[in-house]
């Protein structure tokens, strides 16, 4: 069984501990740990878990057409118990084209079509995307694995949105010249751009209205969030709380470059006292080298 979640790993007197950064990962270390001592009592034997610390640094580009392919497998594997073969995957994906794609004029006789992921740009396949993130959110179970693949789609999805120039996301038009309105916006952000859950989305400006008034009704300085979210991001702030989501790093940081506010303490790469993730992992690839 594969486990993921958020930690903060400290070396001490020869130990790594590692703690738990997202309160939703709490209760599935509590499981496990739990789980451990119960065989351990019922077998009179020490059980030793295998950790794999990931660091997530490389700069990967995100690929709208096989993400589409990983979420419409999770949304079958839901439905019916199993993974799809090639032909009712397609099946499927024609009928969530039909749910959640743009729609173009056909040249033969002027009706409205689907726009394919194999066609569509970058905002077309980002409307899709949303769309079959916002059906997984709201109407299929998932199996822990399955809800750890989909996550890892989001946030990859949101890391590249966030490196981006302008978030195809916020605009009305193709060109990305108009902005939302916040009506438009709420209809397209119907799960949270934190954790992909769905109950009580609020809208969080990422530069409050004290800050500064004139940003508060642009598209770009909003964020979609949990109520719960919402309330944890206000009372530790944003360092913190984007140490839990850093998949949301970019848009907060364009967000305030394009207010013109000055950058906080991850955008000066402070996070590990002055060692990036990246230069930690490169540090140490070395040092095992090395060796």
């Amino acid at each position: 069984m594969k486990i993921k979640f958020p930690a903060r790993a400290v070396q001490r007197q020869g130990y790594i501990v590692l703690k738990e950064t997202n309160p939703a990962g709490k209760e599935l270390i509590e499981k496990l740990f739990s789980k451990k001592t119960e065989m351990e009592k019922r077998n009179d034997h020490e059980y030793f878990l295998h950790v794999v610390l990931e660091l997530k640094y490389q700069k990967r580009t995100f690929k709208q057409n096989s993400s589409v392919w990983v979420l419409i497998t999770a949304i079958f594997e839901s439905m019916e118990g199993r993974l799809p073969d090639e032909d009712e995957k397609y099946a499927l994906y024609l009928d969530l084209l039909e749910e959640y794609a743009d729609k173009t004029p056909s040249r033969l006789n002027g009706k409205l079509r689907s726009v394919h992921i194999s066609e569509s740009n970058s905002m077309e396949g980002a409307r899709f995307i949303d769309g079959l993130l916002f059906h997984l959110a709201n109407y299929c179970d998932l199996t822990y694995d399955t809800q750890v693949t989909v996550n890892d789609v989001m946030q990859e999805w949101h890391e590249w949105r966030g490196g981006l120039e302008k978030d195809p996301m916020d605009y009305a038009d193709l060109e990305c010249t108009k902005l939302l309105t916040e009506a438009q916006w709420r209809e397209r952000h119907p799960v949270s751009e934190a954790s992909g859950k769905s109950s009580s989305i609020e809208l969080a400006h990422i530069v409050s209205r004290g800050s500064d008034a004139a940003d508060i009704g642009e598209a770009w300085n909003w964020l979609a969030l949990l109520r719960e979210e919402h309330m944890e991001q206000h009372q530790i702030g944003w360092d913190r709380f984007l140490q839990v989501y850093p998949h949301l790093r970019g848009r907060v940081a364009r967000a305030r470059k394009l207010a013109g506010k000055a950058e906080l303490g991850f955008m000066r790469g402070r996070e590990s006292v002055g060692y990036s993730t990246e230069r930690l992992a490169m540090d140490a690839q070395r040092a095992i080298g090395s060796n």
